[in-house]
């Protein structure tokens, strides 16, 4: 993300890792819509016309949809495509511009930090108390909680690359 809107490109080797990251965790999330879709479509047919409905296509849509959210998460930050309010950015100068964009890229990676060890410690429990889903599908909690644990790694290197990048502008 750049002060003036524009897709950035990366330039050092760290910011160049990140972008290749960032894309394949979008890529991955597209890929995941297709895929809900998919048995959404599937289950549909099947229930209506069929009269045989799928169990647990709900449960697995819910995860899957968690796990498109948190794997594209941090292409949306790379691309700038996140929720921003431009109009209190429009408004200040190009100074205060960057110390804004720095100051939201840190809330960010501080955000991205929480979820880090929330979802970690959240992953774990369930993996040690052996919690399964209590859906049709009886999935271990922690296969799907984990999609949390790489959304919020990939957001952090997404947020770090960000601002990587904004140090390596000429800062006005």
């Amino acid at each position: 993300m750049s002060i003036n809107g524009e897709t950035p490109r990366a330039f050092s080797a760290p910011e160049r890792a990140a972008t290749v990251i960032s894309r394949i965790g979008g890529a991955l999330s597209a890929l995941l819509i297709l895929v809900v879709l998919a048995i959404t479509a599937v289950s549909v047919f099947n229930r209506y016309f069929l009269g045989r409905p799928l169990m647990g296509v709900d449960e697995a849509t819910g995860f899957l949809v968690v796990a498109i959210v948190m794997f594209g998460a941090a292409e949306a930050l790379r691309r700038g495509d996140h929720i921003r309010i431009d109009l209190l950015f429009d408004l200040l100068g190009s100074r205060a511009r960057w110390w804004l964009e720095l100051w939201s890229l840190a809330s960010v990676l501080v955000f991205a930090a929480l979820l880090l060890v929330a979802s970690w410690h959240t992953v774990v429990f369930s993996y040690r108390f052996g919690a399964y889903s209590t859906g049709y599908l009886s999935l271990p909690m922690w296969i799907p909680q984990s999609t949390m644990v790489a959304g919020a790694v990939l957001l952090g290197l997404a947020a770090l690359a960000a601002m990587l990048r904004l140090f390596g502008e000429r800062r006005p």
